[in-house]
């Protein structure tokens, strides 16, 4: 579920290919990305203002789908099955840097 600078997520699940059914509760527009890496969500790299860089070798973008409108929602599947750490985050400039995300670890 997402929301204002907020990604509700479970902080550890199985590994596994896994359909996210999405929802923004929020009254702006978001989106749900999925990036997989061991560093600490502080330490992501980011632009100039302050948005993750989707396309650094330094993390893996596993997941990306469309921007969703308030109310709206979305399903999604997304491979889970290499255990780790993941970050669900919504990238829109400015959410990251309020904290929009949610660190997941990925079972064996």
């Amino acid at each position: 579920m997402l929301s204002e600078w907020n990604v509700t997520a479970p902080s550890s699940i199985k590994g596994s290919i896994v359909t996210l059914g999405i929802t923004n509760r929020g009254v702006g527009q978001h989106e749900l990305l999925v990036f997989k890496s061991d560093l600490a969500p502080s330490a992501y790299p980011l632009d100039s203002s302050g948005d993750i860089q989707e396309d650094s070798s330094k993390v893996n973008l596993v997941s990306d789908g469309e921007n969703i409108d308030a109310g709206g929602s979305q399903s999604r599947t997304v491979d889970l099955t290499s255990p780790g750490t993941y970050l669900f985050v919504c990238n829109i400039p400015g959410h990251f840097h309020q904290g929009m995300y949610a660190v997941v670890t990925v079972t064996p």
